[in-house]
């Protein structure tokens, strides 16, 4: 995942002061000594080569990583001119969500992301916008490109006879009943939010002061400060709720404050042709307290204390709050966990078979849990597993026939690298 790299490679090379300078140019796009430099450095001390020690061997890593950046841009090159290709803004958002959850995950908690990065989670998120947008234009145009090609059962078994002591085991399974509930705002900080988008409000329609103003100072949209709020969209492209809104707006407009699952906005309506519309809005995020999280917490203990002689109550209870798709509550039999947080994960691998844990979480979600059944961990195999390895040989074809294209194409374009470095 290149996020993965960029995330890592920006804690490491915040420690030093790099030399900076062009080092490749892919038609218009530059590539630069520092980001090329930063995550060879991160690679290398994850393979344990000291560049001093090793320098032919860190030297490998660096030109890889250039090569690497270099295909990526030539690809943006021929994905950019696409027509057919968009990413929508939801797209990009929930792809920065996941990863900042995974990586949060990874550090132990969202806090010690913020604190390694020195960043809100809005500036990270901001930061790194628009290279998740090229991230998912390119997934897309491979896609477009490679989405039809198959492989037929002789090819699986070839590449299952060439990998299979490289296949990583099954992901670990169990039985569970999952009581989940997120940590949700209280109704008095839902108010604060709404009096303070319904002041805005007032001072762009009574005083006449510009709301673009008030966007760029308090907008916790995370693309704000490079669109200023403002989206050019088709019908179906946005969230619903945002979208009832917009639509039902006269030109220049600004609604009161509607809710979506991202907050909290006051939209105005820029411009409508048909069925293309130009808004532009101010987004304030719900955020939960301390407070919001021991309710929470006290919530689910009371359950524990209503269940604790009685499984099967605690398992309708689990289905019963089973409400919304984001929502891990729930039974589950012989379940992959690999769809499930790290910490529900851990803590299913403390608990004692046949018992309860004690509530667990973050200050964004806390759980509850019975645990029925050990994990397991089985080795994978081609008759147990095949539409695992035959996915897997596909995407091995893919990949194989998406390096050949690239190799094309950059004898088509400018391509040229600063020999200084």
């Amino acid at each position: 995942m290149i996020l993965f790299i960029l995330f890592f490679s920006f804690i490491f090379t915040q420690q030093e002061e790099l030399v900076d300078g062009v080092l490749a140019v892919v038609e218009n796009k530059n590539i630069l000594f520092s980001e090329v430099l930063g995550e060879a450095r991160m690679i290398a001390e994850q393979k344990g080569i000291n560049p001093q020690n090793s320098p032919l061997l860190f030297q490998s890593v660096f030109d890889s990583v250039l090569n690497e950046k270099i295909n990526l841009n030539v690809v943006l090159v021929y994905a950019e001119q696409d027509s057919l290709i968009s990413v929508s803004y939801e797209e990009i958002s929930r792809s920065l969500d996941e990863r900042i959850s995974m990586f949060s995950s990874q550090l132990g908690s969202s806090e010690a992301l913020e604190e390694a990065f020195g960043l809100s989670l809005a500036d990270i998120k901001n930061n790194y916008w628009e290279t998740v947008r090229e991230e998912i234009i390119i997934e897309k145009f491979k896609y477009s490109l490679l989405g039809n090609v198959s492989v037929s059962q002789d090819d699986v078994f070839v590449f299952y006879n060439n990998y299979k002591d490289s296949i990583p085991k099954a992901p670990p399974t169990a039985s569970f009943s999952i009581l989940h509930k997120k940590i949700e705002p209280s109704v008095l900080a839902l108010n604060k939010i709404i009096d303070k988008l319904k002041g805005i409000k007032d001072s762009v329609d009574v005083l006449g002061l510009p709301f673009e103003a008030f966007v760029l100072k308090y907008s916790e949209d995370p693309s704000v400060s490079i669109n200023k709020g403002i989206m050019t969209t088709s019908r179906g492209d946005l969230v619903s709720e945002y979208e009832k809104t917009a639509y039902s707006l006269n030109k220049n407009q600004i609604s009161s404050p509607t809710q979506s699952p991202f907050g909290f906005h006051l939209i105005k309506l820029l411009d409508r042709v048909g069925e293309k519309i130009t808004s532009q809005h101010l987004l304030l995020t719900t955020k939960a307290n301390k407070k919001d999280s021991l309710l929470t917490s006290k919530y689910l203990d009371s359950l524990l204390v209503l269940t604790k002689n009685d499984p099967g109550l605690f398992d309708s209870l689990a289905v019963s709050h089973k409400t919304k798709k984001e929502n891990f509550s729930g039974y589950y039999e012989n379940k992959d966990l690999s769809f499930f947080p790290p910490s529900v994960v851990n803590q299913l691998k403390e608990t004692k078979d046949f018992s309860f844990s004690s509530v667990f979480g973050d200050n964004k979600n806390q759980y509850a849990l019975y645990k029925y059944s050990i994990f397991l961990d089985p080795e994978r195999n081609i008759k147990n597993d095949w539409s695992f390895f035959e996915s897997l040989a596909i995407n091995k074809k893919r990949s194989d026939l998406f390096d050949m294209w690239i190799e094309k194409q950059k004898e088509k374009i400018y391509v040229v690298i600063n020999k200084q470095y």
